[in-house]
C-alpha cells in the first residue's frame, strides 16, 4: 500500500530563469494506445514522471492534428476519489480541424471508433536546458473522443474536438515528461511521429 500513500521528497521550487509559460508550438501528436510498446519504452530509473525513450510497435506511428497559433490546448485535473476510490488524474486535449475536407472528416471520424490514444505535445515553456517541453498525456489508459462540433457560422466553420481519458478509467499521475536524451533528439522523434526506423 506504500505507494498508495506517497508523500513528498523535496522541496518545491521556483526556477526565476524558467518560469512557466502557457501554449502549445501548435500541433499536438495522437498515438493509439495500441501502437506503443510499453515493454520497450523506457522510464527514467530516478524519476518515473520522464520517459526516456518512447516505443511505438514496428510499422505504426503517430498522427499529426495540426494547428496554428493556439488552436490546439491541453490539459489535465486532479480527481479525487472517495472512500471507495483511488485518487486519479483526468488528462484531456482540444483541437480544430481547420480544413474540414472529406480526407480529414474520414480521420476525424475514425477518433470516435472506440480506441483510445495517447498524445504528445511541445509546451512553449521548455524548462531548464529544454528538458521538460514535450508532455504525454493518456500513458495510463488513453483518451477517447468526447466532444466533436461542426457549425457553419462558429470558428470559421472548422471542426472542433476534445478528448478525455473516460470516467472509471482515469490516469494514475499528471502527463509525463518525454525527454529522448535531449531537446532536439526529442522532437526529431516528435517530427518523425516516433515511428519506429527500420534498421
Amino acid at each position: 500500500m506504500g505507494c498508495l500513500t506517497e508523500k513528498l521528497t523535496a522541496d518545491i521550487t521556483i526556477n526565476c530563469d524558467h518560469i512557466s509559460i502557457a501554449g502549445l508550438e501548435s500541433d499536438i501528436l495522437l498515438i493509439p494506445h495500441s501502437n506503443v510498446d510499453k515493454t520497450a519504452s523506457t522510464i527514467d530509473a530516478t524519476n518515473k514522471m520522464i520517459i526516456t525513450d518512447l516505443v511505438l510497435k514496428a510499422g505504426t506511428s503517430g498522427y499529426l492534428l495540426e494547428g496554428v497559433k493556439q488552436t490546439n490546448g491541453m490539459n489535465s485535473e486532479f480527481v479525487p476519489g472517495d472512500d471507495q476510490t483511488l485518487d486519479k488524474h483526468r488528462h484531456g486535449i482540444r483541437g480544430r480541424i481547420l480544413s474540414p475536407s472529406a480526407v480529414n472528416i474520414e480521420q476525424a471520424n475514425l477518433l470516435g471508433k472506440g480506441e483510445s490514444y495517447m498524445a504528445v505535445v511541445n509546451r512553449k515553456y521548455k524548462g531548464a536546458s529544454s528538458e521538460d517541453a514535450f508532455l504525454i498525456l493518456g500513458w495510463d489508459t488513453g483518451m477517447y473522443l468526447n466532444v466533436m462540433t461542426i457549425n457553419s457560422n462558429e470558428n470559421d466553420g472548422a471542426i472542433l474536438l476534445e478528448m478525455a481519458s473516460k470516467d472509471g478509467m482515469l490516469e494514475n499521475d499528471l502527463p509525463r515528461v518525454v525527454l529522448d536524451t535531449d531537446y532536439d533528439t526529442t522532437l526529431t522523434a516528435f517530427g518523425n511521429k516516433f515511428a519506429t526506423v527500420a534498421p
